[in-house]
């Protein structure tokens, strides 16, 4: 049979036995599920035992990407990575875009399975002829911008990086995957459960091509989605300066996360702002594979102490994650301590959010230079959250704690609860919820805990009241605070968000940019040769979601963590355009629940959901 798209195969890597092998994929999954995410998701399921801890050799790691990746469907090219997390203990998993994806899938493969741990450090090498584990001893202990050289010189400039870096190794639990140098599958600690099965690096050196169904219609639906995207309202401003776009809107607005939440206007943020940054810092823009928005970009520092720095980034959620989220506008720092993350392979939102629970703590008086080891945590301390880094990547003393994230630190420093913002155990990302009610709903609910992006409801702000009242029943869907409509605004977006991640698609470029269903509908056509159109694509999407929610139940998840932090419920926003408010998350998750069809008390999908979803006979296979 021949498959379009699609490769039809999993690659097996057993580390303890060290042992690859290659299986065929069943089409019904694939035609189910996608790839990506959603097949990451089955294969979770069916593989992750609930009494399997997030660093047992049996925890399963598993790559996926979808069908559309390596063809020339715009903005394509990512994968999704999927474990138990270290830091939350439910779903772990991350997505990031690049070449690694799109050569994976030259090589032959819709995704990686590894299961078990080397008893001494190894790396992936595969290829269009065949996949082997090799030895990683010189590379152990280095920087991914290290690991990414060494091996480049030992596979060939061709050969595209999947690395993670000493915080990794370190099983520091928010440790990230990079690959292709800065690009980070960063959140929920999959770096750490790398590092614990002592994979460093998976190398693919591919240059196989992927067959399409009908070449001549995937050709006019790639025109129409260029054309989209080109003429969406948000393309111009997106183009120029990409999502550091956010640092002064978000402040206008009064919704950018400043001292750990504590205020939502940041006085110094002009001083770290996307338009600053491209006048002084970027040096030309950049794209993500095959996509015509080019947002990302190029920075360079040409003077002061981190003169010479140059790589790709940053993006919002990390300036204001160690920028105002800090209290710091020394935006030479920012830019070093991206790029430094980015080598030790930690994620920036996570350390953000870490090190603003810490300057909290030291801000009450609930930690002094005794705790830790003579660093003085005020805010803005740029030399300190430097140091900081450095401390929690390796483990060293104060920084020890804050490698285990705000939740555990927290049962440590009695008294400090409060100020460890995280939903499910993972730290929050860089949205004023209280002013922004639909995100506060989407990290409440968020299948791998707080997060932006598997709902990513930017119709809260960007669609106009009519198309809000035809999509979610209400033209207050579109009032940023107002609570009608965000339910079904989280159910749709979620269901689109999950479809986007398995095919192997770009968030941004998809969705918030305000493309339709039916047009990925239509290339998912034109390349697979399945029919299928809006209505089929987001219930794949509801069953993806709804999969993962039956993930988190076995994992032992219960509906009481389907909440927000206290400052959120409790303290209003203290001035500016979002001041006095504060957000009724249970309210809002209540509405979900129904818009879901699920338990209201147990939080769990109906029978009849599962059945409508085909869950129950494919959960079989």
């Amino acid at each position: 049979m021949v498959l379009y798209g699609w490769r039809g195969k999993l690659l097996r890597v057993d580390l303890s036995e060290r042992a690859v092998s290659t299986e065929e994929i069943d089409q019904r999954l694939l035609s189910a599920f996608y790839g990506g995410r959603g097949l990451n998701m089955f294969f979770l399921y069916q593989h992750l035992e609930a009494e399997t801890s997030p660093f047992d050799p049996e925890n399963t790691l598993i790559f996926g990407s979808g069908p559309l990746v390596g063809t020339s469907v715009p903005a394509n090219g990512r994968y999704n990575v999927s474990s138990r997390s270290p830091l939350t203990g439910i779903l772990g998993d991350a997505n990031s875009a690049g070449i690694w994806a799109p050569s994976l899938r030259w090589a032959g493969y819709d995704g990686i399975l590894v299961k078990g741990e080397a008893d001494t450090p190894v790396y992936l090498s595969i290829t269009e002829e065949g996949s082997e584990l090799l030895d990683a001893a010189e590379i152990w202990g280095k920087t991914v911008t290290e690991t990414d050289l060494i091996l480049r010189q030992r596979h060939g400039k061709d050969a595209h990086i999947l690395a993670i870096g000493p915080a990794g190794e370190n099983r520091v639990r928010y440790a990230s995957i990079m690959n292709d140098l800065d690009r980070a599958a960063g959140r929920t600690g999959n770096g750490a459960v790398m590092g614990a099965k002592r994979l460093k690096a998976i190398v693919i050196r591919a240059r196989g091509k992927i067959p399409v169904a009908d070449p001549d219609g995937l050709k006019e639906v790639c025109k129409k989605i260029r054309k989209a995207m080109l003429s969406s309202p948000s393309y111009p401003i997106r183009s120029q300066f990409g999502t550091p776009m956010l640092t002064m809107l978000y402040n206008e607005m009064g919704v950018l996360p400043t001292f750990n939440n504590q205020a939502a206007i940041f006085s110094e943020a002009e001083k770290i702002s996307g338009e600053r940054l491209k006048e002084e810092f970027v040096i030309r823009q950049a794209s993500c594979y095959r996509c015509p928005v080019h947002c990302s970009r190029i920075s360079r520092i040409d003077k002061g102490e981190f003169k010479g720095l140059e790589f790709e980034g940053p993006e919002f959620e990390s300036i204001c994650s160690l920028g105002s989220r800090l209290g710091h506008s020394n935006f030479e720092a920012i830019l070093y301590l991206c790029k430094r993350l980015n080598d030790l392979g930690m994620d920036t939102i996570s350390t953000g959010g870490t090190i603003a629970y810490a300057m909290e703590c030291w801000q009450r008086g609930l930690l002094t230079e005794k705790d830790t080891e003579g660093l003085n945590l005020t805010w803005g301390n740029t030399g300190s959250i430097i140091q900081l880094v450095e401390k929690i990547a390796f483990r060293r003393g104060f920084g020890d704690m804050l490698a285990e994230g705000v939740q555990r630190a927290s049962e440590k420093i009695p008294g400090s609860e409060r100020y460890a913002l995280h939903v499910k155990g993972m730290e929050i990302p860089t949205q004023e919820v209280r002013g922004l009610k639909a995100w506060g709903l989407g990290w409440a609910v968020s299948s791998r805990g707080a997060d932006h992006c598997r709902a990513f409801p930017v119709m809260e702000t960007t669609w106009h009241k009519d198309q809000a009242k035809e999509f979610f029943g209400t033209e207050k869907a579109a009032d940023r605070f107002a609570y009608e409509g965000k339910a079904e605004m989280i159910k749709w977006a979620e269901d689109f968000g999950a479809v986007i991640d398995a095919l192997g698609l770009c968030t941004i470029s998809y969705v918030a940019m305000g493309l339709s269903p039916k047009l990925v509908a239509e290339a998912y056509r034109a390349v697979t040769g399945e029919d299928t159109d809006e209505e089929k694509l987001l219930e794949t999407g509801d069953r993806i979601v709804t999969l993962e929610r039956l993930l988190n139940l076995k994992l032992g998840l219960i509906p009481q963590q389907d909440t927000l932090p206290r400052r959120f419920i409790e303290e209003p926003v203290p001035e500016g355009p979002s001041a006095g408010e504060v957000i009724d998350i249970d309210k809002l998750v209540s509405q979900y629940y129904g818009v879901r069809d699920w338990d209201k008390l147990t939080g769990r999908p109906s029978k009849e959901k599962l059945a409508t979803l085909g869950l129950s006979s494919l959960l079989a296979l």
